[in-house]
């Protein structure tokens, strides 16, 4: 079992490295952060890896 907050480290640095999701999950993460206001860098940041942590457990968990 692996440990949540190594978890969500490796996430985290996987989300602040410059790359580009897969064109589908990309758009999914504009379309669905076009309704959050108020959130500074460092939020965003937080959010986008709640997003792509959450796409990669469901990926892993539908194989």
């Amino acid at each position: 079992m692996t440990d949540p907050n190594t978890e969500a480290a490796r996430v985290v640095r996987e989300t602040t490295k410059e790359k580009s999701l897969p064109p589908d999950l990309e758009a999914a993460w504009a379309e669905w952060s076009k309704a959050i206001k108020g959130v500074d860098e460092r939020g965003w940041t937080l959010l986008r890896a709640a997003f792509e942590a959450g796409w990669d457990t469901g990926r892993q968990s539908s194989s």
